[in-house]
Protein backbone atom coordinates (compact mmCIF):
# COMPACT_ATOMS: atom_id res chain seq x y z
CA UNK A 1 0.00 0.00 0.00
CA UNK A 2 1.35 3.44 -0.92
CA UNK A 3 2.43 5.99 1.67
CA UNK A 4 -0.28 8.48 0.56
CA UNK A 5 -3.08 5.91 0.77
CA UNK A 6 -1.91 4.70 4.17
CA UNK A 7 -1.74 8.30 5.39
CA UNK A 8 -5.26 9.08 4.09
CA UNK A 9 -6.67 6.00 5.84
CA UNK A 10 -4.93 6.97 9.08
CA UNK A 11 -6.26 10.53 8.95
CA UNK A 12 -9.79 9.24 8.23
CA UNK A 13 -9.66 6.87 11.23
CA UNK A 14 -8.25 9.66 13.40
CA UNK A 15 -11.02 12.12 12.42
CA UNK A 16 -13.68 9.47 13.11
CA UNK A 17 -12.30 8.93 16.61
CA UNK A 18 -11.01 5.44 15.86
CA UNK A 19 -7.74 6.18 17.61
CA UNK A 20 -6.42 2.62 17.89
CA UNK A 21 -6.75 2.01 14.14
CA UNK A 22 -5.22 5.41 13.36
CA UNK A 23 -2.30 4.74 15.70
CA UNK A 24 -1.62 1.37 14.08
CA UNK A 25 -1.54 2.99 10.63
CA UNK A 26 0.68 5.87 11.78
CA UNK A 27 3.17 3.37 13.23
CA UNK A 28 3.24 1.49 9.91
CA UNK A 29 4.17 4.76 8.23
CA UNK A 30 6.88 5.37 10.84
CA UNK A 31 8.49 2.06 9.91
CA UNK A 32 9.12 3.56 6.48
CA UNK A 33 9.74 7.13 7.64
CA UNK A 34 10.86 6.96 11.32
CA UNK A 35 11.62 10.66 11.68
CA UNK A 36 8.51 12.05 10.01
CA UNK A 37 7.59 14.99 12.29
CA UNK A 38 3.97 15.14 11.16
CA UNK A 39 3.36 11.47 11.93
CA UNK A 40 5.13 11.81 15.29
CA UNK A 41 2.92 14.81 16.05
CA UNK A 42 -0.27 12.93 15.06
CA UNK A 43 0.72 9.99 17.26
CA UNK A 44 1.29 12.49 20.07
CA UNK A 45 -2.20 13.90 19.57
CA UNK A 46 -3.69 10.39 19.88
CA UNK A 47 -1.79 9.78 23.14
CA UNK A 48 -2.95 13.22 24.31
CA UNK A 49 -6.59 12.39 23.55
CA UNK A 50 -6.22 9.20 25.63
CA UNK A 51 -4.80 11.19 28.55
CA UNK A 52 -1.33 9.61 28.22
CA UNK A 53 0.43 12.96 28.37
CA UNK A 54 4.00 11.83 29.12
CA UNK A 55 3.98 9.64 26.00
CA UNK A 56 2.37 12.47 24.01
CA UNK A 57 5.09 14.94 25.01
CA UNK A 58 7.84 12.48 24.15
CA UNK A 59 6.40 12.19 20.63
CA UNK A 60 6.01 15.99 20.31
CA UNK A 61 9.65 16.49 21.39
CA UNK A 62 10.76 13.97 18.73
CA UNK A 63 8.73 15.93 16.17
CA UNK A 64 10.43 19.19 17.24
CA UNK A 65 13.84 17.56 16.91
CA UNK A 66 13.08 16.99 13.25
CA UNK A 67 11.18 20.27 12.65
CA UNK A 68 12.22 22.86 15.30
CA UNK A 69 10.49 25.76 13.55
CA UNK A 70 6.96 24.32 13.57
CA UNK A 71 4.71 26.21 16.03
CA UNK A 72 1.94 23.53 16.45
CA UNK A 73 4.42 21.11 18.02
CA UNK A 74 5.24 23.56 20.86
CA UNK A 75 1.55 24.34 21.17
CA UNK A 76 0.69 20.64 21.58
CA UNK A 77 3.36 20.17 24.24
CA UNK A 78 1.84 23.10 26.12
CA UNK A 79 -1.62 21.46 26.06
CA UNK A 80 -0.26 18.26 27.63
CA UNK A 81 1.70 20.24 30.22
CA UNK A 82 -1.43 22.17 31.20
CA UNK A 83 -3.38 18.92 31.50
CA UNK A 84 -0.81 17.88 34.14
CA UNK A 85 -1.04 21.21 35.96
CA UNK A 86 2.39 22.36 34.74
CA UNK A 87 1.24 25.79 33.66
CA UNK A 88 4.58 27.64 33.96
CA UNK A 89 6.29 25.13 31.64
CA UNK A 90 3.26 25.36 29.34
CA UNK A 91 3.65 29.16 29.10
CA UNK A 92 7.28 28.72 28.08
CA UNK A 93 6.23 26.46 25.16
CA UNK A 94 3.34 28.73 24.21
CA UNK A 95 5.80 31.62 23.94
CA UNK A 96 7.98 29.54 21.64
CA UNK A 97 4.90 28.84 19.52
CA UNK A 98 4.07 32.58 19.45
CA UNK A 99 7.60 33.45 18.35
CA UNK A 100 6.96 31.27 15.30
CA UNK A 101 3.28 32.16 14.76
CA UNK A 102 2.54 35.56 16.35
CA UNK A 103 -0.90 35.91 14.73
CA UNK A 104 -2.34 32.59 15.93
CA UNK A 105 -5.33 33.43 18.16
CA UNK A 106 -5.50 29.94 19.71
CA UNK A 107 -2.04 30.37 21.25
CA UNK A 108 -3.13 33.56 23.03
CA UNK A 109 -6.28 31.78 24.19
CA UNK A 110 -4.27 28.96 25.79
CA UNK A 111 -1.93 31.55 27.29
CA UNK A 112 -4.95 33.11 28.96
CA UNK A 113 -6.02 29.74 30.38
CA UNK A 114 -2.53 29.08 31.78
CA UNK A 115 -2.34 32.53 33.39
CA UNK A 116 -5.84 32.10 34.81
CA UNK A 117 -4.86 28.81 36.43
CA UNK A 118 -1.82 30.52 37.93
CA UNK A 119 -4.18 33.23 39.26
CA UNK A 120 -2.42 35.87 37.15
CA UNK A 121 -5.72 37.45 36.21
CA UNK A 122 -4.48 40.65 34.56
CA UNK A 123 -2.13 38.61 32.35
CA UNK A 124 -4.99 36.24 31.51
CA UNK A 125 -7.26 39.16 30.55
CA UNK A 126 -4.53 40.63 28.35
CA UNK A 127 -4.07 37.28 26.56
CA UNK A 128 -7.82 36.79 25.96
CA UNK A 129 -8.14 40.37 24.70
CA UNK A 130 -5.25 39.78 22.30
CA UNK A 131 -6.99 36.66 21.00
CA UNK A 132 -10.13 38.77 20.48
CA UNK A 133 -8.11 41.44 18.65
CA UNK A 134 -6.99 38.72 16.27
CA UNK A 135 -10.62 37.56 15.85
CA UNK A 136 -13.44 39.71 17.33
CA UNK A 137 -15.88 36.80 16.79
CA UNK A 138 -13.85 34.39 18.91
CA UNK A 139 -16.72 33.56 21.32
CA UNK A 140 -14.79 31.14 23.55
CA UNK A 141 -12.27 33.90 24.26
CA UNK A 142 -15.16 36.22 25.21
CA UNK A 143 -16.51 33.55 27.60
CA UNK A 144 -13.11 33.02 29.19
CA UNK A 145 -12.61 36.75 29.54
CA UNK A 146 -15.97 36.96 31.35
CA UNK A 147 -14.83 34.19 33.70
CA UNK A 148 -11.72 36.14 34.71
CA UNK A 149 -14.09 38.39 36.71
CA UNK A 150 -15.76 35.47 38.50
CA UNK A 151 -13.62 35.43 41.66
CA UNK A 152 -13.80 39.20 42.21
CA UNK A 153 -17.20 40.12 40.81
CA UNK A 154 -19.69 37.29 40.24
CA UNK A 155 -22.42 39.67 39.05
CA UNK A 156 -20.14 41.16 36.41
CA UNK A 157 -19.13 37.70 35.18
CA UNK A 158 -22.79 36.62 35.03
CA UNK A 159 -23.77 39.78 33.19
CA UNK A 160 -21.14 39.19 30.50
CA UNK A 161 -22.03 35.52 30.17
CA UNK A 162 -25.76 36.28 29.88
CA UNK A 163 -25.03 38.82 27.15
CA UNK A 164 -23.02 36.20 25.26
CA UNK A 165 -25.79 33.65 25.83
CA UNK A 166 -28.40 36.03 24.37
CA UNK A 167 -26.34 36.49 21.22
CA UNK A 168 -24.82 33.00 20.96
CA UNK A 169 -27.05 30.42 22.70
CA UNK A 170 -25.28 27.72 20.68
CA UNK A 171 -21.96 28.28 22.48
CA UNK A 172 -21.41 25.24 24.70
CA UNK A 173 -18.67 26.86 26.80
CA UNK A 174 -21.00 29.72 27.77
CA UNK A 175 -23.78 27.26 28.65
CA UNK A 176 -21.34 25.20 30.71
CA UNK A 177 -20.15 28.15 32.79
CA UNK A 178 -23.68 29.48 33.30
CA UNK A 179 -24.57 26.01 34.55
CA UNK A 180 -21.54 25.97 36.86
CA UNK A 181 -22.05 29.46 38.32
CA UNK A 182 -25.80 29.05 38.86
CA UNK A 183 -25.14 25.75 40.62
CA UNK A 184 -22.59 27.36 42.93
CA UNK A 185 -25.01 30.22 43.60
CA UNK A 186 -27.76 27.77 44.54
CA UNK A 187 -29.89 28.41 41.45
CA UNK A 188 -30.31 24.71 40.71
CA UNK A 189 -33.21 25.03 38.26
CA UNK A 190 -31.29 27.51 36.08
CA UNK A 191 -28.12 25.44 36.38
CA UNK A 192 -29.90 22.33 35.10
CA UNK A 193 -31.50 24.30 32.25
CA UNK A 194 -28.08 25.57 31.04
CA UNK A 195 -26.52 22.13 31.55
CA UNK A 196 -29.23 20.46 29.48
CA UNK A 197 -28.81 23.15 26.80
CA UNK A 198 -25.08 22.38 26.68
CA UNK A 199 -25.86 18.65 26.42
CA UNK A 200 -28.13 19.29 23.43
CA UNK A 201 -25.28 21.14 21.71
CA UNK A 202 -22.85 18.29 22.34
CA UNK A 203 -24.41 15.12 23.84
CA UNK A 204 -20.98 13.55 24.37
CA UNK A 205 -19.19 16.41 26.11
CA UNK A 206 -17.83 14.66 29.19
CA UNK A 207 -17.29 17.85 31.24
CA UNK A 208 -20.89 18.97 30.73
CA UNK A 209 -22.21 15.48 31.50
CA UNK A 210 -20.10 15.16 34.65
CA UNK A 211 -21.24 18.55 35.95
CA UNK A 212 -24.90 17.71 35.24
CA UNK A 213 -24.44 14.39 37.00
CA UNK A 214 -23.08 16.18 40.07
CA UNK A 215 -26.03 18.59 40.14
CA UNK A 216 -28.56 15.76 39.86
CA UNK A 217 -26.68 13.91 42.60
CA UNK A 218 -27.01 16.87 44.98
CA UNK A 219 -30.76 16.80 44.28
CA UNK A 220 -30.81 13.08 45.19
CA UNK A 221 -31.86 12.21 41.63
CA UNK A 222 -29.58 9.18 41.56
CA UNK A 223 -30.84 7.73 38.26
CA UNK A 224 -30.21 10.94 36.28
CA UNK A 225 -26.86 11.37 38.01
CA UNK A 226 -25.78 7.85 37.06
CA UNK A 227 -26.94 8.26 33.46
CA UNK A 228 -24.88 11.43 33.03
CA UNK A 229 -21.79 10.04 34.76
CA UNK A 230 -21.90 6.84 32.71
CA UNK A 231 -22.26 8.75 29.44
CA UNK A 232 -19.40 11.06 30.47
CA UNK A 233 -17.20 8.03 31.12
CA UNK A 234 -18.15 6.53 27.75
CA UNK A 235 -16.83 9.73 26.13
CA UNK A 236 -13.82 10.06 28.41
CA UNK A 237 -12.97 7.11 30.70
CA UNK A 238 -10.55 9.40 32.58
CA UNK A 239 -13.02 12.11 33.60
CA UNK A 240 -12.16 12.58 37.28
CA UNK A 241 -15.45 14.12 38.36
CA UNK A 242 -17.51 11.34 36.77
CA UNK A 243 -15.17 8.62 38.05
CA UNK A 244 -15.19 9.66 41.69
CA UNK A 245 -18.92 10.37 41.89
CA UNK A 246 -19.84 7.16 40.08
CA UNK A 247 -17.56 5.26 42.46
CA UNK A 248 -19.22 6.96 45.43
CA UNK A 249 -22.68 5.99 44.16
CA UNK A 250 -21.57 2.39 43.66
CA UNK A 251 -20.13 2.38 47.19
CA UNK A 252 -23.51 3.48 48.56
CA UNK A 253 -25.14 0.71 46.52
CA UNK A 254 -22.64 -1.84 47.92
CA UNK A 255 -21.27 -2.42 44.40
CA UNK A 256 -17.78 -2.50 45.85
CA UNK A 257 -15.91 -4.24 43.01
CA UNK A 258 -16.93 -1.67 40.40
CA UNK A 259 -16.34 1.21 42.82
CA UNK A 260 -12.87 -0.09 43.62
CA UNK A 261 -11.95 -0.23 39.93
CA UNK A 262 -12.86 3.45 39.58
CA UNK A 263 -11.01 4.56 42.72
CA UNK A 264 -7.89 2.69 41.58
CA UNK A 265 -8.13 4.26 38.12
CA UNK A 266 -8.33 7.71 39.73
CA UNK A 267 -5.26 6.94 41.82
CA UNK A 268 -3.39 5.62 38.78
CA UNK A 269 -4.15 8.89 37.00
CA UNK A 270 -3.19 10.97 40.04
CA UNK A 271 -1.60 9.20 43.05
CA UNK A 272 -1.90 12.46 45.02
CA UNK A 273 -5.70 12.71 44.63
CA UNK A 274 -6.82 13.32 48.22
CA UNK A 275 -10.54 12.76 47.57
CA UNK A 276 -9.86 9.47 45.78
CA UNK A 277 -7.82 8.17 48.74
CA UNK A 278 -10.43 9.38 51.23
CA UNK A 279 -13.46 7.97 49.42
CA UNK A 280 -11.69 4.71 48.60
CA UNK A 281 -10.89 4.42 52.30
CA UNK A 282 -14.58 5.01 53.11
CA UNK A 283 -15.51 2.19 50.71
CA UNK A 284 -12.98 -0.20 52.25
CA UNK A 285 -14.26 0.64 55.74
CA UNK A 286 -17.83 -0.01 54.66
CA UNK A 287 -16.72 -3.35 53.20
CA UNK A 288 -15.10 -4.13 56.58
CA UNK A 289 -11.59 -4.22 55.06
CA UNK A 290 -10.31 -2.36 58.09
CA UNK A 291 -6.55 -2.70 57.64
CA UNK A 292 -6.67 -1.56 53.97
CA UNK A 293 -9.02 1.25 54.91
CA UNK A 294 -6.63 2.51 57.56
CA UNK A 295 -3.78 2.55 55.03
CA UNK A 296 -5.84 4.64 52.59
CA UNK A 297 -6.95 7.10 55.29
CA UNK A 298 -3.33 7.55 56.32
CA UNK A 299 -2.33 8.12 52.69
CA UNK A 300 -5.03 10.82 52.53
CA UNK A 301 -3.67 12.48 55.69
CA UNK A 302 -0.14 12.53 54.26
CA UNK A 303 -1.48 14.42 51.23
CA UNK A 304 -3.63 16.77 53.31
CA UNK A 305 -2.62 16.77 57.00
CA UNK A 306 -5.18 19.53 57.67
CA UNK A 307 -8.16 17.35 56.75
CA UNK A 308 -10.52 17.12 59.72
CA UNK A 309 -12.57 14.44 57.96
CA UNK A 310 -9.63 12.12 57.34
CA UNK A 311 -8.42 12.41 60.95
CA UNK A 312 -11.95 11.72 62.18
CA UNK A 313 -12.30 8.63 60.01
CA UNK A 314 -9.00 7.20 61.20
CA UNK A 315 -10.22 7.89 64.72
CA UNK A 316 -13.40 5.87 64.08
CA UNK A 317 -11.35 2.85 63.02
CA UNK A 318 -9.04 3.13 66.04
CA UNK A 319 -12.11 3.46 68.26
CA UNK A 320 -13.46 0.19 66.78
CA UNK A 321 -10.05 -1.37 67.46
CA UNK A 322 -10.32 -0.12 71.09
CA UNK A 323 -7.29 2.19 70.74
CA UNK A 324 -9.25 4.86 72.55
CA UNK A 325 -6.40 7.20 73.47
CA UNK A 326 -5.17 7.39 69.84
CA UNK A 327 -8.73 7.80 68.57
CA UNK A 328 -9.35 10.67 70.98
CA UNK A 329 -6.23 12.48 69.80
CA UNK A 330 -7.47 12.32 66.21
CA UNK A 331 -11.01 13.41 67.13
CA UNK A 332 -9.68 16.39 69.07
CA UNK A 333 -7.49 17.25 66.08
CA UNK A 334 -10.58 17.18 63.84
CA UNK A 335 -12.53 19.34 66.29
CA UNK A 336 -9.71 21.90 66.48
CA UNK A 337 -9.72 22.19 62.67
CA UNK A 338 -13.51 22.30 62.34
CA UNK A 339 -15.09 23.38 65.67
CA UNK A 340 -18.59 23.76 64.19
CA UNK A 341 -18.83 20.11 63.14
CA UNK A 342 -20.65 18.54 66.07
CA UNK A 343 -20.03 15.00 64.80
CA UNK A 344 -16.49 15.31 66.10
CA UNK A 345 -17.73 16.29 69.56
CA UNK A 346 -20.12 13.33 69.60
CA UNK A 347 -17.28 10.99 68.61
CA UNK A 348 -15.13 12.37 71.44
CA UNK A 349 -17.97 11.90 73.94
CA UNK A 350 -18.72 8.33 72.81
CA UNK A 351 -15.04 7.35 72.86
CA UNK A 352 -14.51 8.91 76.29
CA UNK A 353 -17.41 6.83 77.64
CA UNK A 354 -15.77 3.66 76.34
CA UNK A 355 -12.37 4.76 77.64
CA UNK A 356 -13.92 5.56 81.05
CA UNK A 357 -14.85 1.89 81.47
CA UNK A 358 -11.17 0.97 81.11
CA UNK A 359 -9.48 3.94 82.78
CA UNK A 360 -11.95 6.20 84.67
CA UNK A 361 -9.28 8.50 86.09
CA UNK A 362 -7.64 9.32 82.75
CA UNK A 363 -10.99 9.65 80.96
CA UNK A 364 -12.21 12.10 83.60
CA UNK A 365 -9.03 14.19 83.28
CA UNK A 366 -9.51 14.36 79.51
CA UNK A 367 -13.17 15.36 79.95
CA UNK A 368 -12.25 18.07 82.48
CA UNK A 369 -9.56 19.40 80.15
CA UNK A 370 -12.06 19.40 77.28
CA UNK A 371 -14.40 21.59 79.32
CA UNK A 372 -11.52 23.95 80.15
CA UNK A 373 -10.63 24.29 76.45
CA UNK A 374 -14.22 24.36 75.13
CA UNK A 375 -16.26 25.74 78.00
CA UNK A 376 -19.39 26.25 75.86
CA UNK A 377 -19.37 22.76 74.33
CA UNK A 378 -22.49 21.00 75.64
CA UNK A 379 -21.07 17.56 74.85
CA UNK A 380 -17.99 18.33 76.95
CA UNK A 381 -20.15 19.60 79.81
CA UNK A 382 -22.43 16.58 79.67
CA UNK A 383 -19.57 14.07 79.49
CA UNK A 384 -17.78 15.56 82.47
CA UNK A 385 -21.03 15.64 84.47
CA UNK A 386 -21.70 12.00 83.56
CA UNK A 387 -18.30 10.89 84.88
CA UNK A 388 -18.76 12.86 88.08
CA UNK A 389 -22.38 11.75 88.54
CA UNK A 390 -23.52 15.37 88.53
CA UNK A 391 -27.06 16.23 87.52
CA UNK A 392 -27.74 18.57 84.61
CA UNK A 393 -31.50 18.91 84.85
CA UNK A 394 -33.42 18.63 81.58
CA UNK A 395 -30.50 19.72 79.44
CA UNK A 396 -32.57 20.79 76.44
CA UNK A 397 -29.70 22.19 74.36
CA UNK A 398 -27.72 18.97 74.68
CA UNK A 399 -30.72 16.79 73.77
CA UNK A 400 -31.61 18.94 70.77
CA UNK A 401 -28.07 18.95 69.39
CA UNK A 402 -27.52 15.26 70.10
CA UNK A 403 -30.63 14.04 68.30
CA UNK A 404 -30.30 16.51 65.43
CA UNK A 405 -26.94 14.86 64.78
CA UNK A 406 -28.28 11.33 65.24
CA UNK A 407 -31.37 11.79 63.07
CA UNK A 408 -30.00 10.41 59.80
CA UNK A 409 -28.54 7.25 61.35
CA UNK A 410 -30.86 6.80 64.33
CA UNK A 411 -32.86 3.85 63.00
CA UNK A 412 -29.75 2.08 61.71
CA UNK A 413 -28.19 2.38 65.17
CA UNK A 414 -31.49 1.21 66.74
CA UNK A 415 -31.27 -1.98 64.68
CA UNK A 416 -27.65 -2.59 65.67
CA UNK A 417 -28.43 -2.32 69.40
CA UNK A 418 -31.55 -4.52 69.12
CA UNK A 419 -33.92 -1.74 70.16
CA UNK A 420 -37.30 -3.52 70.43
CA UNK A 421 -39.16 -1.31 72.92
CA UNK A 422 -41.81 -0.10 70.41
CA UNK A 423 -42.90 -3.69 69.70
CA UNK A 424 -43.04 -4.48 73.44
CA UNK A 425 -45.19 -1.41 74.07
CA UNK A 426 -47.54 -2.42 71.27
CA UNK A 427 -47.79 -5.91 72.73
CA UNK A 428 -48.73 -4.60 76.20
CA UNK A 429 -50.83 -1.58 75.19
CA UNK A 430 -52.88 -3.38 72.55
CA UNK A 431 -55.05 -1.42 70.14
CA UNK A 432 -55.05 2.13 71.57
CA UNK A 433 -58.01 4.19 70.40
CA UNK A 434 -58.44 7.97 70.36
CA UNK A 435 -55.62 10.50 70.58
CA UNK A 436 -52.08 9.41 71.51
CA UNK A 437 -49.41 11.93 72.48
CA UNK A 438 -45.95 10.53 71.69
CA UNK A 439 -43.48 12.47 73.86
CA UNK A 440 -39.95 12.47 72.46
CA UNK A 441 -41.27 10.75 69.34
CA UNK A 442 -37.88 10.77 67.61
CA UNK A 443 -38.05 9.29 64.12
CA UNK A 444 -41.49 7.79 64.82
CA UNK A 445 -40.71 4.17 65.74
CA UNK A 446 -43.26 4.06 68.59
CA UNK A 447 -45.88 5.88 66.55
CA UNK A 448 -45.32 3.37 63.77
CA UNK A 449 -45.88 0.50 66.18
CA UNK A 450 -49.08 1.96 67.69
CA UNK A 451 -50.76 3.48 64.64
CA UNK A 452 -54.17 2.04 63.67
CA UNK A 453 -57.17 3.47 61.81
CA UNK A 454 -58.79 3.99 65.24
CA UNK A 455 -56.28 6.47 66.63
CA UNK A 456 -54.58 9.78 65.90
CA UNK A 457 -51.01 10.41 67.06
CA UNK A 458 -49.41 13.75 67.96
CA UNK A 459 -45.61 13.64 68.05
CA UNK A 460 -43.53 15.97 70.25
CA UNK A 461 -39.75 16.21 70.01
CA UNK A 462 -37.05 18.79 70.66
CA UNK A 463 -35.12 17.78 67.53
CA UNK A 464 -36.22 19.36 64.26
CA UNK A 465 -34.35 16.76 62.24
CA UNK A 466 -35.93 13.88 64.13
CA UNK A 467 -39.37 15.37 63.45
CA UNK A 468 -38.51 15.55 59.76
CA UNK A 469 -37.71 11.82 59.81
CA UNK A 470 -40.97 11.10 61.66
CA UNK A 471 -42.92 13.10 59.07
CA UNK A 472 -41.64 10.79 56.32
CA UNK A 473 -43.64 7.92 57.87
CA UNK A 474 -46.99 9.73 57.31
CA UNK A 475 -48.50 8.36 60.52
CA UNK A 476 -48.70 11.49 62.70
CA UNK A 477 -51.71 13.77 62.82
CA UNK A 478 -49.40 16.56 63.95
CA UNK A 479 -45.69 16.99 64.77
CA UNK A 480 -44.58 19.71 67.19
CA UNK A 481 -41.06 20.87 68.05
CA UNK A 482 -41.01 21.50 71.78
CA UNK A 483 -39.47 20.53 75.10
CA UNK A 484 -41.80 17.79 76.36
CA UNK A 485 -42.10 19.15 79.93
CA UNK A 486 -43.01 22.65 78.73
CA UNK A 487 -45.43 21.21 76.18
CA UNK A 488 -47.24 19.08 78.77
CA UNK A 489 -47.45 22.00 81.20
CA UNK A 490 -49.09 24.19 78.54
CA UNK A 491 -51.01 21.91 76.17
CA UNK A 492 -51.74 18.41 77.50
CA UNK A 493 -55.04 19.25 79.23
CA UNK A 494 -56.23 21.10 76.15
CA UNK A 495 -55.60 18.03 74.00
CA UNK A 496 -57.00 15.61 76.61
CA UNK A 497 -55.43 12.50 75.03
CA UNK A 498 -56.49 8.94 75.70
CA UNK A 499 -52.85 7.84 76.07
CA UNK A 500 -49.48 9.56 76.64
CA UNK A 501 -46.28 7.69 75.90
CA UNK A 502 -42.63 8.52 76.61
CA UNK A 503 -40.45 5.69 75.34
CA UNK A 504 -36.72 5.91 76.05
CA UNK A 505 -37.07 9.63 76.84
CA UNK A 506 -36.74 10.03 80.61
CA UNK A 507 -33.04 9.19 80.38
CA UNK A 508 -32.49 12.72 79.05
CA UNK A 509 -34.57 14.58 81.66
CA UNK A 510 -33.47 13.83 85.24
CA UNK A 511 -35.97 15.40 87.61
CA UNK A 512 -39.33 13.96 86.56
CA UNK A 513 -41.42 15.79 89.14
CA UNK A 514 -42.45 18.79 86.94
CA UNK A 515 -43.37 16.51 84.03
CA UNK A 516 -45.43 14.12 86.18
CA UNK A 517 -47.20 17.11 87.74
CA UNK A 518 -48.23 18.19 84.25
CA UNK A 519 -49.41 14.64 83.42
CA UNK A 520 -51.76 14.24 86.41
CA UNK A 521 -55.02 12.65 85.33
CA UNK A 522 -53.50 11.11 82.18
CA UNK A 523 -52.99 7.49 81.28
CA UNK A 524 -49.25 7.26 80.71
CA UNK A 525 -46.62 4.78 79.57
CA UNK A 526 -42.88 5.32 79.94
CA UNK A 527 -39.60 3.43 80.13
CA UNK A 528 -36.61 3.98 82.39
CA UNK A 529 -33.16 2.50 82.86
CA UNK A 530 -32.89 1.13 86.40
CA UNK A 531 -30.47 2.43 89.05
CA UNK A 532 -29.18 -0.59 90.96
CA UNK A 533 -27.81 1.28 93.99
CA UNK A 534 -29.09 3.72 96.62
CA UNK A 535 -30.30 7.18 95.61
CA UNK A 536 -33.18 8.61 93.64
CA UNK A 537 -31.69 9.08 90.17
CA UNK A 538 -28.31 9.92 88.70
CA UNK A 539 -26.52 10.64 85.45
CA UNK A 540 -24.57 7.52 84.53
CA UNK A 541 -21.23 7.38 82.73
CA UNK A 542 -23.00 6.89 79.37
CA UNK A 543 -24.69 10.27 79.78
CA UNK A 544 -28.23 9.04 80.54
CA UNK A 545 -30.30 9.31 83.71
CA UNK A 546 -31.08 6.08 85.56
CA UNK A 547 -33.80 5.80 88.23
CA UNK A 548 -34.26 3.98 91.48
CA UNK A 549 -37.48 1.94 91.24
CA UNK A 550 -38.56 2.68 94.84
CA UNK A 551 -38.05 6.42 94.34
CA UNK A 552 -39.90 6.36 91.02
CA UNK A 553 -42.94 4.50 92.33
CA UNK A 554 -43.14 6.74 95.37
CA UNK A 555 -43.02 9.77 93.07
CA UNK A 556 -45.85 8.31 90.96
CA UNK A 557 -47.96 7.73 94.07
CA UNK A 558 -47.30 11.28 95.28
CA UNK A 559 -48.49 12.64 91.93
CA UNK A 560 -51.78 10.70 92.15
CA UNK A 561 -50.99 7.76 89.86
CA UNK A 562 -52.75 4.94 91.71
CA UNK A 563 -52.89 2.21 89.09
CA UNK A 564 -49.28 1.31 88.31
CA UNK A 565 -48.09 -1.69 86.32
CA UNK A 566 -44.39 -2.38 85.88
CA UNK A 567 -42.76 -4.74 83.37
CA UNK A 568 -39.12 -5.69 83.20
CA UNK A 569 -37.70 -5.07 79.72
CA UNK A 570 -34.41 -5.10 77.83
CA UNK A 571 -33.99 -1.57 76.51
CA UNK A 572 -31.05 -2.22 74.16
CA UNK A 573 -27.62 -3.79 74.00
CA UNK A 574 -24.30 -2.11 74.80
CA UNK A 575 -21.02 -3.92 74.15
CA UNK A 576 -23.06 -7.08 73.50
CA UNK A 577 -24.71 -6.92 76.94
CA UNK A 578 -28.39 -6.35 77.72
CA UNK A 579 -29.30 -3.00 79.27
CA UNK A 580 -32.16 -3.76 81.64
CA UNK A 581 -34.96 -1.35 82.31
CA UNK A 582 -38.58 -1.03 83.38
CA UNK A 583 -41.67 -0.20 81.37
CA UNK A 584 -44.49 1.47 83.33
CA UNK A 585 -48.19 1.91 82.63
CA UNK A 586 -49.88 4.24 85.11
CA UNK A 587 -53.01 6.40 85.52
Amino acid sequence: MSYDLLFQQAIKAHEEGNFDAAEQLYRQILEVSPNNPDILNLLGLIAQSKGIHNQAMELFYQAIKNAPKHAPFYFNIAISLMAQGKNIEALDNLQKALDLAPDEKEIYYQQGLAYQRLNKISDAQKAFLTALNKDPDYIDAKVRLAMTYYDTDVDKALKFLNEIDNQHPENILCQYFLCHINFEQGNVKEAIAHGENAKKIDPKNDEVLALLGLIYLTQNNINEAKTNFQTALSSNPNNNLALINMANIETNENNFASAQDKYKKLLDLNPQDFDAHLNYANMLYKENRISESLDEYRAAVVINPDSAEASNNIGLILKDLKSYDEALGLFFNSLARDPKNETYSINIAETLILFHREDPETALKIAENWVRINADNVYAQHTKASFLGEKIENNQVFSEKLFDNFANNYELVAQKINYSLPERIRELAGNVKGTIVDLGCGSGLVGQALKTPENQIIGIDISKKMLKKAAEKNIYEKLIKADITAFCQQKIKEINPSFVIAADVFGYIGNLSPLLDALKGQKICFSVEVLTKDGDYELNEAGRYVYNINYLEQLLNNKGFAHINKYEVVLRQEDGKDVKGALYFAQ
